[in-house]
């Protein structure tokens, strides 16, 4: 090639880069918070399939897997079973890794008929086979790595910091926008918390998570995860993305895969406090107890409950967490310890807790018991996992099959057989007069 044409083929290629960060300004990013807030009112099935198309179109430049699921479950509520398996195509295209995905889309029989469904069908056994292997699962890294640069321009010039936040969500891999859309909430919250609240924190926290901090990490959960396979042959082993969050969870999970909030493991002698919560300050932990998490967060991903009155209730909400807890234990071989469960071997502060758990047990409202870090004050905070994990420890010891014990406590379709089936089915009696 020419000289001249090779210096107006890198300025052409060079005037497209240009193009192209610019364009990251106009795509259009959706308010979760606001987004989801549209779909609290009507619900009627012209209402659920609009708000489905809504999501669509939300979701037209961020191409998250999660919000193309959350618009197959509006689509599904309508009735519309065509529209559901395009929105689980789509969600697929963008990395999305459930395989049993459609045991919570039932009834479209005809749907997946189609060439489309059929296709949709055959995807899903594909990652199947994938997932089934120990050996597919990986601690994905690359988020926390490609953050820094948006961070750092971010803090300094703050005037800038929202442009520099919405970079790294559309520029970064895919799974960051995913995480966005469960946790992230807009870029307000990002900024409050990253830039605004605890920069000196986040600073602190580029010098604690790194690749070669986590490869302890990963031998250990593999180890884990060999030991679960045995036990749980139907096991399924998807990627753990760790991610930088907003302070505001330890992990969670999506359709396509384990998240890892990466900022919640920065705890050291000298880690910077100003701008955190006493909540955040007292939840942040070390990477020590990464393992842990990561194999509880794991055991959320093989639940597949079909118990959807319960799981609205307390009964259900503290089994889902619970089971989590005592399935770490079986798969490290480690015995729980924990501040709960010294609180709970109080003879009184038991009989306090169960008969408060015995009264809520049909309640919507788990606010004692579950994700209330700073707002309880006469109990330890999360008690509500703790006896979810006692709950779920007494089931397994009781039954004469373990490993049926542990599809059950996985995948029930009543959550009150866990409890009958354990020493604590007395709190499900209407009987007032137990003595605990």
């Amino acid at each position: 090639m020419r000289p001249a044409i090779l210096g107006l083929a890198l300025l052409l290629i060079s005037l497209g880069a240009c193009n192209n960060k610019k364009e990251v300004r106009t795509y259009h990013l959706p308010d979760m918070i606001s987004l989801f807030e549209m779909g609290e009112n009507d619900r009627s099935p012209e209402t659920l399939k609009a708000f489905g198309d809504t999501l669509i179109t939300a979701n037209r430049d961020l191409k998250a897997s999660q919000l193309y699921i959350e618009a197959a479950t509006q689509y599904h509520k309508s009735g519309d079973g065509t529209k559901m398996i395009k929105a689980l195509n789509l969600a697929i295209d963008q990395g999305m890794a459930n395989p049993k995905v459609l045991d919570r889309f039932t009834g479209h029989e005809s749907a997946l008929a189609t060439p489309e469904g059929q296709k949709l069908l055959k995807r899903l056994d594909s990652i199947q086979k994938q997932l089934a292997e120990v050996s597919h699962y990986d601690l994905e890294m690359r988020s926390m790595e490609q953050f820094w640069p948006y961070f750092e321009r971010a803090i300094a010039d703050t005037s800038k910091a929202r442009v520099e936040l919405k970079k790294f969500l559309f520029e970064g891999p895919p799974e960051i926008r995913d995480f966005y859309s469960v946790r992230y909430g807009n870029l307000d919250m990002m900024f409050g918390q990253m830039i605004n609240a605890s920069p000196d924190y986040y600073q602190h926290l580029k010098s604690q998570v790194r690749p070669d901090s986590l490869q302890a990490v990963q031998e250990t959960t593999k180890k884990w995860m060999q030991r679960f396979k045995e036990l749980y042959p139907q096991a399924i082993f998807p990627k753990v993305y760790v991610v930088p969050g907003i302070l505001n969870s330890g992990g969670t999970v999506t359709e396509m895969g384990m998240f890892i909030g990466g900022d919640m493991y920065g705890r050291s002698k000298n880690m910077p406090t100003g701008g955190l919560s006493d909540w955040q300050k007292n939840s942040i932990m070390s990477f020590e107890q990464l393992p842990g998490l990561t194999i509880h967060e794991l055991m959320h991903f093989q639940q597949n409950y079909t118990d959807t009155v319960n799981i609205e209730y307390v009964k259900g909400a503290i089994i889902s967490e619970g089971v989590c807890d005592f399935l770490v234990e079986l798969s490290s071989g480690k015995p729980l310890e924990n501040a709960n469960l010294s609180y709970l071997d109080d003879p009184e502060n038991m009989v306090f807790i169960l008969e408060d758990l015995k009264n809520d047990l049909n309640n919507t409202d788990n606010s004692k018991w579950l994700y209330n870090g700073g707002s309880i004050e006469d109990r330890p905070h999360d008690l509500g996992y703790t006896l979810g994990y006692l709950i779920s420890k007494s089931y397994y010891e009781n039954h004469p099959d373990k490993k049926q014990a542990i599809f059950e406590l996985l995948n029930t379709d009543n959550f009150e057989t866990i409890y009958n089936g354990s020493a604590y089915g007395y709190l499900l009696e209407t009987d007032t007069t137990k003595v605990f």
